[in-house]
């Protein structure tokens, strides 16, 4: 959070932005500024009477100063106006327990968990002798809509009927296979900390999503909405497929990801359907960030295209990414490919996949992350990795583990017929490596071709035309 004086001088310019009075209410509140913070939250619902985070911002300032029935009084009047509130179900729960009432304490801090899926506050999960966790796997199912039993399967009706609950018999019988929400325990098997490099594509991710969830009103100040798209490219085995898997493990939202198998279907219209449903589904679980593997299978050139329903699924998918609808804001669509000059030019619009990010193949600093994470865990004799991190230039992350399997391969079987651990050592490593032809190789020299013929501004093309002509770059094609 900005520091209060950095957000005064700020309001000296634009004195009426009420997203930034609503930011140095919050810092005066931190720094404990509570006259202050009163006055700037006063000011806000001037301008906005129902302005539910100024309503919560005093009665923080209530609860700190001592005045329980007034902060109580004010957070029953957001939930009122907000029902899903969770910071306001918070405050509550803090008052009742100030209060000696733990049975409405843990009723409100139950809901809090409920509704926000990322919530934690460790203080006080202690006084209360119970966890955020614990509380979302008590939550009750919720009870089956009457009107929601009478709705078509498909075509006519409202669409909104549908996704209140949007696994609960959803249109068309479609279901996601890879659906995580916050807290799931599956989820955190792969985080960035387990992909070296890439460090500008997790910065992007986290600008889109992460950020703007832990920072709405400075997003909201700064005229920055959530979501968007980002398209990730680059040769097979560099760690694209790996970074998708580790976005579910790393942003605090809703995380779908989708097979070609889910939206494919032999009869005509049925897979514009799909596709259409799974956006939905994104939307119903918004904030949520919807992940496309290949993408090329589905957003292919449309001049290119004979087919007429290959040309529906892409002109689907255009209308799905357009922006039309206000519910995309809060969805960050990715997509990855090996082929990005297969796509449709419209998908790299801005509004779309307006942000393009190449995943080379690792520099010398990303092998040495990767190096460290693929050692860990494996018989390894010690050893300096700077004479491995240069004989394996122009190696992606796929030829690096192939390199340690190899090796480890080698060494296990030498172990097997001598009866005796043997250890993966540095010239194991190199022999294995130098005898290994970096699999990249044959993706750059079609790229090649690709990138002298597309002389455009494409900025896709820029970026591997300066790939391929930077001198050590030009040396990994030997």
């Amino acid at each position: 959070m900005p520091n209060s004086t950095a957000l005064r001088d700020a309001l000296t310019q634009s004195p009426n932005n009420l997203s930034l009075l609503l930011l140095y209410g919050r810092a005066c509140l931190e720094e404990l500024h509570l006259d202050e913070a009163r006055e700037v939250f006063t000011r806000a619902l001037e301008q906005d009477p129902d302005q539910t985070d100024a309503m919560l911002g005093i009665a923080k300032v209530l609860f700190m100063e001592g005045d329980t029935s007034g902060a109580a009084v004010r957070a029953e009047r957001v939930i009122f106006l907000e029902p899903t509130n969770a910071q306001a179900h918070l405050l509550l729960s803090r008052v009742y327990l100030s209060e000696e009432d733990r049975t409405k304490a843990i009723e409100h801090f139950d809901r809090a968990a409920q509704i926000d899926g990322t919530m934690s506050d460790p203080a006080l999960e202690r006084e209360l002798g119970r966890t955020a966790r614990d509380a979302r796997k008590t939550a009750p199912a919720p009870a089956a809509e009457p009107a929601s039993q009478e709705a078509p399967m498909s075509g006519g009706g409202d669409q909104d009927e549908f996704f209140e609950d949007p696994f609960d018999d959803p249109p068309y019988d479609w279901r996601p296979e890879t659906f995580y929400a916050p807290g799931d325990p599956e989820r955190g098997n792969v985080t960035f900390a387990d992909v070296g490099g890439m460090e500008e594509l997790k910065e992007e991710i986290r600008l889109k999503i992460t950020y703007p969830l832990q920072f709405p009103d400075l997003y909201k100040a700064y005229g920055r909405k959530t979501g968007g798209g980002i398209l990730i490219y680059g040769p097979p085995g560099c760690g694209k497929t790996l970074i998708l898997r580790a976005v579910a493990g790393e942003v605090p939202c809703n995380y779908l990801s989708v097979g070609l198998h889910e939206i494919f279907d032999p009869y005509f219209g049925s897979t514009e359907r799909n596709l259409h449903q799974i956006f939905e589904t994104a939307r119903a679980n918004a904030p949520c960030v919807l992940v496309f593997d290949d993408i090329d299978s589905l957003a292919m050139d449309r001049r290119q295209i004979r087919e007429s329903q290959m040309r529906n699924l892409v002109n689907q998918f255009l209308h799905e990414m357009d922006g039309i609808r206000s519910e995309n804001q809060r969805i960050l669509v990715i997509g990855a490919t090996n082929q990005p000059w297969a796509l449709d030019p419209a998908f790299r619009r801005p509004g779309r996949f307006d942000q393009a990010i190449f995943v080379a193949p690792p520099d010398a600093p990303a092998r040495a992350q990767i190096i460290e994470l693929l050692a860990k865990d494996k018989p390894i004799a010690e050893f300096d990795t700077t004479e491995l991190i240069e004989a394996t230039n122009g190696f992606s992350g796929a030829d690096l583990k192939w390199v340690f399997d190899r090796a480890a391969e080698l060494a296990l079987s030498a172990a097997i017929h001598t009866g005796q651990p043997v250890p993966i050592t540095l010239e194991l490593l190199l022999a294995v490596a130098k005898a290994h032809s970096p699999s990249t190789q044959e993706w750059f020299e079609g790229v090649r071709t690709h990138a002298q013929t597309n002389e455009g501004p494409d900025s896709i093309f820029n970026d591997m035309r300066k790939f391929l002509n930077a001198p050590s770059n030009t040396k990994k094609e030997r």
